[in-house]
């Protein structure tokens, strides 16, 4: 019984992970520009930072609609 509840929210580790990556990188890019007006290490950390919660989003959306999918059939 246990085994079937992991591997139900395992697809979710890696989405949530890059969400986390990306809030944390978000965070850090904000926090130069407000500390040290570092608007170069902004420019680099942004944009890095928006792509992984893009991705991250996506893949979090497409393994919960492929674990409802599975759940069904």
């Amino acid at each position: 019984m246990t085994a079937v509840k992991r591997r139900r929210f395992k697809p979710l580790v890696w989405p949530v992970a890059l969400l986390t990556v990306g809030a944390a990188a978000s965070w850090l890019a904000e926090f130069a520009v407000g500390r040290w007006q570092d608007y170069q290490l902004y420019s680099l950390a942004r944009p890095v930072a928006d792509l992984l919660m893009l991705i991250g989003a996506v893949w979090l959306v497409a393994a919960v609609v492929g674990g409802v999918r599975n759940r069904r059939g």
